[in-house]
């Protein structure tokens, strides 16, 4: 039985493994409290430890993960990774601020305005990003 409820999105994500210097951009499929499925450009074994964030969002703030499966898909492979982090605090931010950002990309899209994932970011955060940053900072 799953844990966690997935949200789906298609935000980009920079993905490493802890042992090399080189980053990834991946194609960000869906996320959770416990982790999230991507695209990569790559193959990674199952139990690498991997670093990631995503570039869109308000805070430079990097969680740490664990490959979980890694399987051949048509743009690459689609690589499962729990998150490290038992602090549910980044998770959650990190969770809610996506799903409200596509929900607000989606609600320009029905009034005729279509905006790619980052740019719906990076216009969300200069409308709503203080306000949420202040929801979660107590």
């Amino acid at each position: 039985m799953r844990q966690f409820i997935r949200h789906p999105t298609d935000f980009p994500i920079m993905v490493s493994s802890e042992d090399s210097s080189s980053s990834y951009q991946a194609s960000l499929c869906n996320i959770s409290q416990g982790g999230l499925a991507c695209r990569l450009p790559r193959a990674y074994s199952p139990g690498t430890a991997v670093t990631l964030y995503i570039p869109s969002l308000q805070t430079d703030c990097r969680v740490s993960g664990r490959v979980t499966r890694c399987l051949p898909c048509t743009k690459g492979f689609r690589v499962g990774i729990q998150f490290n982090d038992k602090s549910g605090s980044f998770k959650s931010r990190m969770v809610e601020q996506v799903c409200l950002i596509e929900h607000y990309r989606r609600e320009l899209d029905r009034e005729g305005r279509v905006l790619d994932s980052e740019t719906a970011a990076q216009e969300w955060i200069a409308r709503f990003g203080r306000q949420f940053a202040k929801s979660f900072s107590g």
